[in-house]
């Protein structure tokens, strides 16, 4: 009984915080030099805030039905918030995960795209107001159903994979050609940590050397060069496959090269579904090119490598980026310590 009734309060306040549309005077308190002062406020006062200050000045003319269904909008991510978080201030991206798995399950398309932009621009306003110190909209993805949460799998399967690449060759048509390929292709992946877009672009002639190693030149994000070195191996699987090209009086500039146009490498998709053949003999799911990468980043952090460096061999825009797969790292170990 007593839990009825607290679930009761709770929608009735729920409900009093989303009818505030017609008057913003009772918050006029919180704003403090201009600024949205929310540390102070409890969860249900922060919808009301939203609502009052970034909602209703916009919505105010719209008509009635257009008025409800933003505020069930909201209504819905309010009560998603009580139900199944710690809080507004606690949220995770777990938690934001749960949310588009959640409104795709229950609603049709139309809606979800709707109830998608009711929470990125209720993110938004957070960050703005320096509530959250990330912004977290960019989480919310204006897609029909968020990608599931992968586990991660270690180096040694990652390696095992990238062996299997040669494997995937069926035609007998420039067999061997095609076999060397993919097996340069699949070690690139493993032991350089490129991304796959960067991978299909590189050119026999961004591979360098100095008087220390082997190199190549990579044009990443937002036209970012990096260089990244080469194993022993690599560098000779590169050497085998243009030597192999030449022999065979095949003309192209690029390593991925497409046998049927030369002049272009083979597309994302040719590269995924090598990847997935690759991996259906030694996992029970698919992978895509993308998992190389996080092995590869995972695989030096756990071996002790700088986080600036491996930011910089990884080419990520922000150290946060790398942190994370750190942060990935320790929460994994503490969960594999047994209890005493």
């Amino acid at each position: 009984m007593m839990e009825k009734e607290v679930r009761n309060e709770v929608e009735i306040r729920e409900a009093a915080a989303l009818a505030f549309a017609d008057s913003r005077e009772r918050l006029l308190a919180v704003l403090e030099d201009d600024h949205l002062n929310m540390e102070a406020l409890s969860d249900l006062e922060i919808f009301e805030l939203f609502w009052a200050t970034e909602l209703f000045p916009i919505y105010s003319q719209k008509s009635p039905h257009t008025k409800r269904a933003y505020k069930q909008d909201l209504d819905y991510i309010l009560r998603f918030f009580v139900t199944k978080t710690q809080g507004v201030k606690q949220l995770t991206i777990l938690n934001l995960h749960e949310y588009l798995k959640d409104v795709h399950d229950q609603y049709a398309p139309r809606t979800v795209k709707r109830r998608n932009a009711m929470l990125r621009r209720f993110l938004r306003f957070l960050h703005f107001n320096d509530y959250h110190a990330r912004d977290l909209s960019v989480q919310v993805k204006d897609q029909m159903k968020p990608e599931p949460l992968r586990r991660e799998i270690d180096f040694d399967e990652m390696e095992a994979i990238a062996l299997a690449f040669r494997h995937t060759v069926k035609q007998k048509k420039n067999r061997e050609l095609l076999q060397l390929r993919n097996e340069t292709m699949g070690y690139l992946l493993l032991t350089t940590g490129m991304r796959a877009s960067e991978l299909l672009s590189l050119k026999f002639k961004d591979i360098r050397q100095n008087s220390e190693h082997h190199y190549i030149e990579v044009i990443g994000k937002r036209n970012r060069q990096r260089r990244i070195p080469l194993s022993d191996k690599a560098f000779r699987l590169l050497i085998r496959l243009e030597s192999l090209l030449n022999t065979e009086e095949k003309v192209t500039t690029y390593i991925c090269f497409n046998p049927n146009s030369l002049d272009s490498p083979i597309t994302y998709e040719a590269l995924r579904i090598i990847s997935k053949n690759a991996a259906s003999t030694l996992l029970s799911s698919g992978i895509s090119p993308h998992w190389f990468r996080r092995s590869y980043i995972t695989k030096l952090l756990s071996e002790g490598f700088p986080l600036y460096d491996v930011m910089n061999t990884s080419g990520h825009e922000s150290i946060s980026t790398t942190n994370q797969y750190l942060q990935d790292i320790k929460n994994r170990t503490i969960l594999s310590i047994p209890y005493k």
